[in-house]
C-alpha cells in the first residue's frame, strides 16, 4: 500500500451516512465542508477520497476521531481479502453498528468544578452548571447548561493614604467567556435577562463569532455590577459536539476601564482633576492588578451520565 492508502468498500455511502446522521442529531460536522474543516484534511482531498474509494489510514483515524467510531471495526474494513459478496464492510453494516455504538454510548454531560482564582469570591463569582434535567433525543449529543452570577453590592473597598478617604471600587462591566480546543465542537449562548432567579442590576449580552457574554449594569441605586442571578434550570447556553474527556474553561475576566470609582471622604478636595483621574485609575489598578484581570475561572468536564 503506496503511502498508507487503502481501499474502503463504500466509503464514500459510509461517510455521507455519517454526514446525514449528525445533521439529523444537530451536532458537528454535518456537511462534507465542515468535516474537512474538523479534520484538517483539504475539502478537494475529502471529495477525491471519496470518489474513489480510497484514503490513507491517517486519515481514516481523522473521520474516525471525528464521528467517533473505531478504524479497525470490520464494518469499516474488512482486512480480509473475500468476495464482494461476502462484504462485511458495507455501508449499511456500518451505519448499522455506529448508529448502535453512538445511540448506547450514554448520555452527555458536564462534570462542573469549583470556581477558583478568585480575586475575592465575594467581589464577583460565578458558576456554570449542565441542567439537571432535559428529555430532547438531541440532548444525547447537546448538553443544556444554566449560569449563575453574584456581585457584591459593597464593591471592593480601597483605604487611601492616612486613613482620610475610602474609594469603593466596583465593576460596570464584566466578560465571560469559554476555551476550548475541540474545533469541530461549539457553545450556543443565548442572553442573560431579567427573571431567571435574578436579584441583581446586570444582564448578559452575547457578543462576538465564538459567542462570550458581556455583563453590564442596567438598573437600580448602584453604579457597579451588583447583586446575584441564581441557576433555576434556565437554558443559559448549549454545547454541542463535544466526546466525554473533553474539558471547557469558562472565565470570567474584567477590564481597568470597565470599573467605577466612588469616593468617601475629603482627601481629594482641593486636588485637579489630573490628579484624582491618576488616584482612580492606580486604585483600580490595586484591585485589578493588570490592565485586564481574572476574576474567577472554572474547568468544566464532559462526561458521560
Amino acid at each position: 500500500m503506496t503511502n498508507g492508502v487503502q481501499n474502503v468498500y463504500q466509503l464514500f455511502e459510509k461517510v455521507s451516512g455519517m454526514i446525514d446522521w449528525a445533521r439529523g442529531n444537530g451536532v458537528e460536522p454535518n456537511s462534507l465542508r465542515s468535516l474537512a474543516k474538523a479534520t484538517g484534511i483539504k475539502y478537494a482531498t475529502l471529495a477525491s477520497n471519496m470518489k474513489r474509494y480510497r484514503i490513507s489510514r491517517d486519515n481514516q483515524q481523522k473521520l474516525a476521531e471525528a464521528f467517533g467510531f473505531d478504524v479497525d471495526w470490520p464494518e469499516w474494513r474488512d482486512p480480509e481479502e473475500t468476495r464482494r459478496s461476502e462484504h462485511r464492510d458495507t455501508a449499511d453494516a456500518f451505519l448499522a453498528r455506529f448508529v448502535a455504538e453512538r445511540s448506547n454510548s450514554g448520555r452527555l454531560t458536564i462534570e462542573s468544578g469549583p470556581t477558583l482564582g478568585h480575586l475575592d469570591s465575594r467581589f464577583a463569582n460565578f458558576y456554570v452548571a449542565a441542567m439537571t434535567a432535559y428529555g430532547a433525543e438531541g440532548a444525547k449529543f447537546a448538553i443544556p447548561m444554566s449560569v449563575a452570577l453574584s456581585f457584591d453590592r459593597r464593591g471592593w473597598s480601597v483605604l487611601l493614604e492616612g486613613g482620610r478617604g475610602i474609594l469603593n471600587i466596583g465593576l460596570k462591566q464584566a466578560d465571560l467567556q469559554f476555551f476550548y480546543d475541540r474545533t469541530d465542537a461549539k457553545i450556543e449562548v443565548f442572553p442573560l435577562t431579567y427573571g431567571n432567579g435574578m436579584d441583581g442590576n446586570f444582564r448578559g449580552d452575547v457578543e462576538g463569532l465564538s459567542a462570550w457574554w458581556v455583563i453590564n449594569v442596567t438598573a437600580g441605586e448602584l453604579p457597579w455590577l451588583a447583586g446575584k442571578r441564581v441557576s433555576d434550570e434556565s437554558q443559559d447556553c448549549v454545547c454541542r459536539g463535544f466526546r466525554a474527556g473533553d474539558c471547557i474553561e469558562a472565565i470570567m475576566t474584567a477590564r481597568v476601564s470597565d470599573c467605577f470609582v466612588c469616593i468617601e471622604g475629603d482627601l481629594l478636595v482641593g486636588v485637579n482633576e489630573v490628579k484624582v483621574c491618576l488616584i482612580k485609575h492606580l486604585a483600580k489598578l490595586s484591585v485589578l492588578r493588570e490592565a485586564e484581570a481574572v476574576l474567577c475561572q472554572q474547568t468544566l468536564k464532559v462526561v458521560k451520565k
